[in-house]
């Protein structure tokens, strides 16, 4: 029994001790690429309002809508259609997976991150802006629904 006492007490404060370390942090409000650390994400549980400056289409949006920090679909602000994709967001990219595992990975560089406005691109070098949407509910999230409240100026987020 002395044995096991010893033992718990030299494992207990080393658990505790990683915990602290590898803990989760949040982004801070910054221009700088990178998180805090590896294990830091970008995005997290929430909806993302998905847009390029560029685009002509200025009502055209894409809706990333995460269930964790490694998973989640996408929505069209126009068809409601989308994919489901998973993650691995690093210190300077997020490599998504559209569609499934067997699908090619899609890596989106981080070019800056503000207010937790993420900013980047995929390959093609368009970019991107993704926003938050305050309140959404993942679980629960319609983009057609979204786009049709938002146009009739009552948004309802849960």
């Amino acid at each position: 029994m002395k044995k096991i006492i010893n033992l718990l007490t030299m494992i207990i404060p080393a658990v505790v001790l990683i915990s602290l370390i590898t803990g989760c942090t949040d982004i801070k409000d910054s221009n700088s690429v990178k998180p805090e650390s590896a294990t830091t994400a970008y995005f997290h549980k929430g909806v993302y309002k998905s847009y390029s400056p560029a685009s002509k289409n200025t009502s055209q949006y894409y809706f990333y809508i995460f269930y964790d920090e490694n998973s989640g679909y996408t929505e069209d602000s126009e068809l409601g259609i989308g994919l489901p994709f998973s993650c691995i967001q690093t210190v300077d990219s997020i490599k998504f997976k559209f569609g499934g595992a067997e699908e090619p990975e899609e890596v989106f560089k981080i070019k800056s991150i503000k207010k937790n406005v993420v900013t980047g691109s995929f390959k093609n070098d368009e970019l991107l802006i993704f926003v938050p949407v305050p309140k959404a509910n993942p679980d629960k999230f319609d983009a057609l629904e979204y786009i049709k409240n938002e146009k009739n100026g009552r948004i309802e987020t849960d």
